[in-house]
């Protein structure tokens, strides 16, 4: 996952974009950058990090323009290398352009080996550089008319802003894997709202000041002229007004990527953690004193389980909130040694209780572990674990850091396995038919399709390069014991 914020025609936009990318750091906290436009020139600055280390008041002064494009990382394809942060920067045709794109392309090894061999020279492995490379050599008047013919030769999910010294544009893919939401500006000096606003999630807009217009649709493309703020809708190729109907928009993104105070997709996503939360009470009760989160994503659906169960709700893990997220960080030993800083039980509440712990997924299943032997040393004398949503069994090709299916618990074991891995007294998850089932109607399709992709669930992807992917690598790794323990 990444976040994109950009906006427009601002006399404070650098200022802007910096609270924007500060309200997503939740999405990527490997690397920030920021690229501005002044007076026809475009300049960035790009840094490993959070963003308030990245740009510290001498940085940002520095960055004054009209338009600024930010964005805030972490590495499902690429890496780290300072050549991969972005917004990247390069002059196509003789333009100097700013591009930042979240999500993740399947097809990037056969663009990039044909770029090569047509004599591209990259500087980082992102795929973001390929973008690049293919729209220095797409047709078209103008770079617009690039991004358009450059989509089509796109698989996979990206949500894309590109910044020009006239113009920013703004797509989709076709199926609308991420989100992007259009925001804009309203005061005195600029009555008509035409100082505009991209990003990746709705809070953003709610700490600078914006009003949120819109949700781009899936193979939507908008092109804002910098110079009067008029702006445009048009439809990628193969793709049209309809393409809603084909939608396969990420359900991870409202189960745990999102913020709780963002509106993904028309729907609150703290409503929507909290209706899961209540199904999963309904469909997976449980004997208990108290129902307590793994925060944060979990505490939305632990509030909805305690109220449609009527057992308790309490807080029995604090959050130090200093340490960055455990999943998105890039190496297992970084992910155990943060648990412990990341979370303590309360010995007091728990101690003697009987206890629903409620999460938002298993991916790995050793976080999960770790918190179950915490709340077992602070005394729970039974931990009876919900998950609300479906077992994660495959591997996710479209920008979530799940890239081998022997990572995953629950490819590698049934649903007892896992009870007795993970040590706890009963496990459930939530059914995918329910997941499905809270789409809002507007997003359903006539043949009856939610709109949301659950390839991580299902292992049913929509693309061949995907299926191919999934193919190449092995769905079993040896196991010993009758614990299932990975080997």
């Amino acid at each position: 996952m990444c976040g994109i914020f950009a906006l427009t025609r601002h006399p404070d936009a650098s200022q802007m974009a910096f609270l924007g990318l500060f309200a997503l750091q939740h999405r990527g906290q490997e690397s920030a950058g920021l690229a501005t436009l002044r007076e026809g020139i475009i300049n960035i600055h790009r840094g490993a990090g959070l963003v308030s280390d990245v740009f510290p008041p001498e940085i940002l002064g520095k960055l004054k323009g009209e338009a600024a494009l930010g964005h805030v990382r972490y590495s499902t394809a690429g890496g780290e290398a300072a050549a991969n942060i972005q917004p990247l920067a390069a002059r196509v045709n003789g333009v100097r352009v700013a591009l930042a794109h979240n999500g993740n392309l399947v097809n990037a090894p056969e663009l990039r080996e044909d770029l090569e061999r047509r004599g591209a020279i990259f500087q980082g492995t992102a795929d973001t550089e390929i973008i690049l490379h293919l729209l220095a050599q797409a047709p078209g008047a103008d770079l617009g008319a690039k991004l358009k013919h450059v989509s089509g030769l796109l698989e996979g999910a990206f949500t894309l802003v590109l910044l020009t010294p006239s113009h920013m544009y703004a797509c989709v893919d076709s199926l609308g894997y991420r989100p992007l939401s259009l925001g804009r500006f309203i005061s005195e000096a600029d009555s008509n709202g035409s100082s505009w606003a991209v990003s990746s999630e709705t809070c953003a807009f709610d700490l600078v000041g914006a009003k949120f217009e819109r949700d781009l649709m899936p193979g939507e493309m908008i092109e804002i002229q910098l110079s009067d703020g008029a702006l445009k809708s048009s439809y990628l190729p193969d793709s049209g007004s309809s393409a809603n109907e084909q939608s396969r928009r990420c359900v991870f993104e409202q189960i745990y990527f999102a913020r709780p105070d963002s509106n993904l997709w028309g729907q609150s996503t703290f409503l929507f953690r909290e209706r899961l939360g209540a199904e999963l009470a309904q469909q997976a009760p449980a004997n208990a004193d108290l129902v307590i989160p793994i925060p944060d994503s979990g505490v939305p659906m632990a509030m909805g389980y305690a109220r449609a169960s009527g057992i308790p709700y309490a807080v029995g893990l604090i959050r130090n909130h200093y340490v960055g997220r455990t999943f998105i960080e890039p190496t297992q030993n970084i992910r155990n040694f943060r648990l412990r800083l990341k979370l303590n039980p309360l010995r007091h509440v728990i101690e003697g209780k009987r206890l629903v712990v409620v999460d938002d997924s298993i991916v790995r299943g050793t976080t999960s572990r770790r918190i179950v032997e915490l709340l077992r040393e602070a005394g729970a004398s039974e931990v009876h674990m919900r998950i609300g949503s479906p077992p994660v069994k495959f591997p996710c090709f479209y920008g979530i850091d799940t890239p081998k299916r022997r990572e995953l618990l629950a490819q590698q074991m049934n649903l007892e396995q896992m009870r007795e891995n993970l040590h706890v007294d009963s496990l459930a998850y939530l059914a995918t038919e329910t997941l499905h089932g809270m789409a809002l109607p507007a997003h359903k399709s006539a043949q009856g399709n939610s709109g949301f992709c659950d390839s991580c669930f299902s292992g049913k992807y929509s693309d061949s390069f995907a299926q191919r992917r999934l193919g190449e690598e092995p769905a079993q790794i040896e196991k010993s014991g009758r614990n299932g323990v990975m080997s």
